[in-house]
């Protein structure tokens, strides 16, 4: 991820999803720093708010949103409690995403 970028356009809330663990990826590498993280975070936000959520998709909407928020902080940790912090948001996001897969099947 050299140039990252929101997503382009969201037609679901699987692609928001996918689009932070890759971004969370990209910063445990090191190819983004927490500031650009956090930046490209409350642009994403912007998109997913703009998202018209479908019938059934409110409460994993609003899930979705506040794991963008929570994102969109990372540039206020420090150290371990950093690492702690990515891992937790990762795992909680990847949670997201098999819901968010699972419901698909239904």
């Amino acid at each position: 991820m050299n140039s990252p970028q929101t997503p382009d356009k969201i037609n679901n809330l699987k692609t928001p999803t996918t689009w932070m663990i890759k971004v969370i990826e990209a910063l445990e590498k090191g190819n983004l720093d927490k500031k650009t993280t956090s930046n490209i975070a409350k642009k994403a936000l912007k998109k997913i708010e703009k998202y018209s959520p479908k019938i059934g998709e409110n409460e994993n909407y609003e899930n979705v949103k506040d794991l963008c928020i929570s994102l969109s902080t990372v540039d206020r940790a420090k150290d371990n409690f950093q690492k702690f912090y990515l891992e937790s948001l990762k795992e909680e996001l990847n949670k997201m995403l098999t819901i968010l897969e699972e419901e698909k099947n239904e």
